[in-house]
């Protein structure tokens, strides 16, 4: 830290420390999930190549890959948290008036959660810093504790830390979701399942919850009755006149691998869910040797 930080006030060193993580944060979230993608395409391929047991392994690297990715979200919301109430939090006095006042509005666990998670992600080096400001506020003590005896940390928080091997019924079900998605072989994965309406792992990667978006009120109905089309997140769909209003599928993660698309009784006749695979790598790979093709002919003319 500077020397010029140093010497600010500490609710503005503690600001914008907070601001700092919070933009390393959602940097570290974007490289990973580039580097979940593109681990997924391996393991389609080593699924595609019959080698079931290499895929299993780099499954599991996975699963620790996608829990980092959620413990990276989980962290910046409590560093949003944190820089909105920063004025409070500088005017607690100590961790008895930290705990006693401040459980409800969720500062204590925001606290506790990001000087434990320091060590959980070394990527995010202002991470370190900010729980420097706070060992500064409450003492070396209040940190020792937290990081050795866990005292405080929320439970989802040391879910997303544990780095024992996942649940092979969890790795299973990642493996069912890849070879849905990229439509390749998989010896578990049997007809009625590969059908199903749960495969859309790839195409997730900017959905949240469940959302219903109306591209067109005016529109008409199909000849099945069902003007409501459900697709995967991220999959591009502007709307037309059979299916004026557009459902787009929940992100799935290791919380809720298991779930599938819920649709209310009333309106499920209305809704055709439509079943979306991106192109096979084989395929991909030969369109972009073809696109560079012509542009080495373009260059040559």
């Amino acid at each position: 830290m500077s020397k010029a930080m140093q010497q600010a006030p500490y609710n503005i060193r503690l600001k914008t420390c907070l601001k700092m993580c919070i933009q390393r944060l959602r940097y570290a979230q974007d490289k990973q999930q580039a580097l979940a993608k593109q681990g997924r395409r391996e393991v389609a391929q080593l699924l595609g190549n019959s080698k079931e047991q290499k895929a299993r392994y780099r499954a599991e690297s996975l699963i620790h890959d996608d829990l980092h990715i959620e413990l990276l979200e989980l962290l910046e919301l409590y560093c949003e948290l944190l820089h909105a109430r920063v004025n409070i939090l500088s005017n607690i006095e100590n961790e008895v008036s930290l705990i006693e006042s401040h459980t409800d509005d969720g500062i204590n666990e925001a606290v506790r959660a990001l000087v434990y998670c320091t060590l959980a992600a070394p990527e995010v080096r202002e991470l370190t810093q900010l729980r420097d400001l706070l060992i500064l506020k409450f003492g070396h003590e209040f940190a020792k504790v937290i990081i050795d005896e866990k005292v405080g940390v929320p439970p989802k928080v040391l879910k997303k830390c544990d780095i024992n091997l996942p649940n092979q019924d969890l790795v299973d079900l990642y493996l069912k979701e890849i070879a849905r998605t990229y439509d390749v072989p998989f010896s578990l994965l049997t007809d009625s399942e590969d059908s199903s309406s749960g495969s859309d792992s790839e195409n997730e990667s900017d959905g949240g919850n469940f959302k219903v978006e109306e591209e067109n009120k005016k529109g008409e109905t199909d000849k099945d009755g069902k003007p409501i089309l459900a697709v995967n997140n991220g999959e591009e769909f502007t709307g037309d006149s059979e299916h004026p209003i557009k459902i787009r599928k929940p992100r799935k993660n290791s919380d809720t691998l298991k779930s599938e698309l819920k649709i209310p009784k009333d309106v499920k006749k209305s809704v055709e869910v439509k079943h979306s695979k991106p192109k096979s790598i084989a395929k991909k790979k030969d369109d972009e040797l073809e696109a560079l093709k012509k542009r080495f002919d373009a260059l040559r003319r």
